[in-house]
């Protein structure tokens, strides 16, 4: 008990004090583990080697591969283009375009961070040049990117499946319905203020505009179809289908678009390499901080407390969510993910919720944690893109927050919203 005490305050004081997280997990697992044993620190290095020890986990430093080459490549100038073909001619078109290429580029790079600074690179100096405010230009790219992690492929769905022993082709095809109505319905928002503030649509719709940006734009739209048929058909795992998107984004990249050169790959690689290592750096980490838990009798012990408060399966659902969204407030998702499925796994097989419904709906729930103070990720790289402060998006930021609310509980509600598309694909 005192081991377990120490392991949640020390975690909670390092936060506080603006230790980075990854190293908060770290430190607060030392901590606690001298509690228990003062005479060895081998466990905690050896569960860190085990956390990151997976061929499983080696999609991630491909699909992150994928992303940056096709960023360089020319590949997400030509989503935007192709998106803002189909949903230009709306009141607040590029507003609007924004929300459809973030779920094209979701459907690419599996990381929602990445979204934020690859389309709004691209979108919010265009929208300010059309007379949008530089705060909601900034606020709509941020809320758009948790699309990324919802669509598949997606790394937070990569980590759950592989923590808590889930099928990952599952959870990416339940991620499908998930991310199409987030998608519609930020869309719907953000045409509703557009309406309101006077914002115009930034093209006429044409059905041959459409079929030429669709050319090239289809093109990066096979990555996903690369993915998923891989997976589910078995002819690849979730590493194979990576390292295939990585080639073929390459093969789009030097042969096709013709933007992508031998002296662009050092950075692309580097870059790939830094955000590799801030992913896994987590996950070490928090697996650590699961192996304290556990030896704690922390997931047991909670098993216990819910299932002797009988909860109705909606009821826990919503203490999930709830928790969740506190822990998407201070947590990188990753860190989210590893640290606490370990623990509510067990709880939601146990109590018999839908664990593919149930991991895609809070995994959805940390995407909002993505937005909101204080560590908002997406938030503070739309901020910085625009030049603004975190602040300065909150009021712009708040109509989307509660539209995302608003579909997690519509997935609670419809579970077929998640489960129709892996039950048809399964049956």
């Amino acid at each position: 008990m005192t081991s377990a005490l120490v392991l949640f305050l020390s975690f909670l004081i390092f936060l506080l004090v603006g230790v980075p997280v990854a190293f908060g997990l770290a430190g607060a697992s030392i901590l606690s583990l001298l509690v228990i044993d003062p005479g060895t620190l081998t466990p905690i290095f050896s569960k860190m080697f085990s956390g990151a020890n997976s061929w499983l986990l080696l999609a991630i430093p491909f699909f992150i591969l994928a992303g940056n080459i096709m960023e360089k490549g020319g590949v997400t100038r030509r989503l935007v283009d192709f998106a803002d073909a189909m949903v230009g001619f709306l009141p607040g078109g590029l507003s609007a375009t924004n929300v459809v290429a973030s779920m094209f580029f979701g459907g690419v790079s599996g990381s929602a961070v990445a979204d934020t600074s690859a389309t709004g690179t691209i979108l919010v100096p265009a929208m300010v040049r059309q007379g949008y405010s530089s705060k909601y230009s900034a606020a709509i790219t941020a809320a758009s990117s948790p699309i990324g992690i919802i669509i598949p492929p997606s790394i937070p769905m990569i980590l759950w499946g592989f923590t808590a022993g889930l099928s990952v082709a599952d959870l990416f095809l339940a991620g499908v319905g998930a991310g199409i109505l987030v998608g519609v319905a930020l869309l719907v928002t953000s045409t509703v203020i557009s309406v309101k503030r006077g914002y115009k649509s930034s093209i006429p719709f044409s059905f041959k505009n459409v079929f030429v940006k669709g050319k090239d734009g289809i093109l990066a739209l096979v990555t996903p179809v690369i993915i998923i048929v891989g997976i589910i058909t078995g002819f690849a795992t979730p590493t194979e289908a990576a390292v295939l998107a990585m080639l073929y984004s390459m093969f789009l990249g030097f042969f096709i678009y013709k933007e992508l050169k031998i002296k662009h790959l050092k950075e692309i690689i580097l870059n790939s390499g830094k955000m590799t290592a801030t992913v896994m750096l987590i996950i070490i980490s928090a697996a650590a901080f699961s192996y304290l838990l556990t030896i704690n009798d922390v997931p047991s012990n909670l098993a216990s407390f819910v299932i002797d408060m009988n909860l109705s399966p909606f009821l826990l659902m919503l203490m999930f969510i709830i928790l969740f969204l506190f822990l998407g407030m201070f947590l990188d998702a990753n860190a989210a993910i590893i640290m606490t499925v370990p623990v509510i796994a067990p709880v939601i097989v146990t109590t018999g919720l839908d664990p593919i419904h149930a991991s895609v709906i809070l995994i959805a729930t940390l995407g909002i944690g993505l937005l909101t103070p204080p560590v908002g990720l997406c938030t503070y790289v739309a901020a910085g893109i625009a030049n603004l402060r975190f602040d300065d998006l909150m009021r712009d930021l708040v109509p989307f927050v509660l539209v995302l609310l608003l579909c997690i509980i519509l997935m609670v509600i419809f579970p077929q919203i998640i489960t129709l598309i892996p039950n048809l694909v399964n049956s």
